[in-house]
């Protein structure tokens, strides 16, 4: 009788310590896609500020990939919206790089610069310039992947710079 009590207390254990290490293994893979999402999401936002210090200088950079896209235009071949930014786009080739290499990340982060209108600086400017030309509105989206290619984020910004 007693081998019979002890043999269910161990299975019962047993199935006690199972039940406990799935929970942990499953809380431990969901800390590690949070990680995975935080990267991302900062991968995403230090090439939105490469966007801004670009959009910041003194004289516009000269267009490149990825930057000043009139929307509506088709940058690559199949491409027919840039509001598809989620499937469509492609990334790879028709994107600016930032500078440098951020490290842990499966890629490097993207961002794409686009010209949506300008209208008058009512008024701004300086007694040194005069008035200013026309203000620029820009659309800056950026893209930035975790440490695997699963977790991706996608960050828009819009850009008000007078000229």
């Amino acid at each position: 009788m007693a081998l019979i009590m002890s043999l269910i207390f161990l299975v019962l254990l047993t199935l006690l310590a199972v039940s406990a290490m799935h929970g942990t293994i499953l809380q431990e893979r969901m800390a590690g896609n949070t990680r995975d999402r935080m990267l991302a999401f900062q991968a995403a936002e230090t090439a939105l500020r490469a966007g801004d210090a670009l959009l910041g200088n003194p004289g516009l950079p000269p267009s490149g990939p990825g930057i000043y896209m009139v929307p509506g235009t088709s940058p690559a071949a199949g491409f027919t919206s840039v509001q598809q930014w989620d499937t469509a786009y492609p990334w790879t080739t028709s994107s600016a790089t930032i500078s440098g290499s951020l490290t842990g990340l499966a890629l490097q982060p993207l961002y794409v610069i686009e010209r949506l209108t300008t209208a008058p600086c009512n008024g701004m400017g300086s007694h040194g310039f005069g008035p200013l030309n026309g203000r620029g509105y820009y659309r800056i989206t950026s893209r930035g992947v975790g440490a695997t290619t699963t977790a991706a984020v996608i960050l828009q910004e819009i850009y008000v710079r007078c000229s």
